[in-house]
């Protein structure tokens, strides 16, 4: 049992060795709900593991990060996303001396609240909950807290702690910042209260998972762009070929030793304003001529209206069932959609009663579909099926 506590001292003794700007787990606000110290781990590395062992983040391989349904298996998805995001912060992390624990935890999380089909998921969503009278919309960050807090283990969430916690519902924002520095006096005991894309993270670690965030898609989602044919090499202008390069590790490569020299010493992450102005070039860039490419459109139109049918249908489906107890009508429907056997299942292990709106019940349980899921759900609840 003593070397069990010296292992733990060690690990603590270890972290006195970061830079004063660095969150200690010694320093955590801890969590909802207290428990056991592990001997061989601490706080922020524990997180790491409840997230990586989650449903919600299996999930992610099987959600679009740019490319929907792509054929060809190397263009990128959520899940490889977030571990480039994951890989990049720590190398920066390591380097300004931070909390590598808490900014692999905070980045393995920080997108577990996106819908299917990426942005497009979230855009449809967000344009459904305001029609209703959501002032809030949908943002996958804020929703992001909501999966960690209640939707995981039937209801219980995964308990992390109030800096992670607070690196997930911080890492988006509204601005592409040059420099973002850790609001350190915010209250994390409310988080949840939270509703709109203000707030900086109150960690340095947050701060750095949250830039690395902005940047870590540019260059892969150009080489993928490469690969699908929709741009060509010479396509990108020259300020970019020049300063950043058109390969992934060159421009990442490029980020990171600007970001590590531009922030040492500082309690603050940031890049210097040349190599801000040419990544926000790429990130114009990339939005004009990938993003916004007319293939790229139509199908995130199609996507856009199966999240939206969904949406409806699922509504129509609970409030007949459920709300209105029609036990027929929902032997008759599993027949027809034995997909919906799950969704049934999800409202019986969540943690709603009757006062829950809609709204929020079919939200939860679209936003938790991988593109796949979403698809075939469609299939059979609105294509025909053979009737001999």
């Amino acid at each position: 049992m003593s070397k069990e506590f010296d292992i733990q001292k060690f690990l603590i003794k270890d972290e006195e060795k970061l830079s004063p700007f660095a969150k200690r787990s010694t320093e955590s606000l801890g969590r909802r709900f207290p428990i056991r110290k592990d001997p061989f781990r601490l706080e922020f590395a524990r997180d790491e593991t409840r997230i990586i062992h989650s449903p919600p983040f299996r999930r992610l391989k099987h959600k679009t990060q740019v490319f929907l349904s792509p054929n060809n298996d190397h263009i990128c998805t959520r899940m490889e996303h977030v571990l480039h995001v994951s890989s990049i912060a720590s190398v920066i992390g390591r380097c300004l001396n931070l909390n590598i624990d808490l900014i692999n935890a905070i980045a393995k999380g920080h997108d577990l609240g996106h819908p299917p089909f990426g942005h497009t998921g979230e855009r449809v969503l967000d344009s459904i909950l305001k029609k209703a009278g959501v002032e809030t919309g949908f943002k996958h960050e804020i929703h992001g807290l909501r999966v960690v807090d209640k939707l995981t283990n039937y209801g219980e969430g995964l308990n992390l702690t109030y800096e992670v916690r607070d690196g997930i519902i911080t890492h988006c924002g509204e601005s592409f910042d040059r420099v973002v520095k850790p609001d350190r006096i915010r209250d994390l005991l409310n988080l949840d209260t939270i509703d709109e894309r203000s707030n900086y993270p109150s960690t340095l670690e947050g701060c750095l998972v949250r830039l690395v965030d902005r940047i870590a898609y540019l260059g892969r989602d150009l080489e993928d762009a490469i690969k699908a044919g929709l741009i060509k090499k010479s396509d990108i202008p020259k300020g970019i070929v020049e300063n950043l390069g058109t390969e992934n590790g060159k421009i990442i490569g490029c980020f990171v030793n600007d970001t590590i020299a531009s922030s040492l010493g500082k309690d603050a992450i940031e890049m210097s304003s040349d190599v801000f102005n040419y990544m926000s070039e790429l990130k114009d860039f990339n939005y004009k001529y990938i993003y916004l490419h007319p293939d790229v459109e139509r199908k995130s139109k199609k996507a856009s209206n199966v999240v939206e049918l969904l949406y409806y249908e699922l509504d129509r489906i609970f409030e007949k069932s459920v709300r209105g107890k029609d036990t027929q009508f929902v032997h008759t429907l599993v027949k027809e959609a034995p997909l919906l056997e799950i969704f049934f299942h999800f409202l019986k292990n969540t943690n709603y009663n009757d006062e829950t709106p809609s709204w929020r019940i079919i939200t939860d349980y679209v936003a938790g579909m991988t593109d796949l899921f979403a698809e075939r759900t469609f299939v059979q609840l609105f294509m025909p099926s053979p009737v001999i």
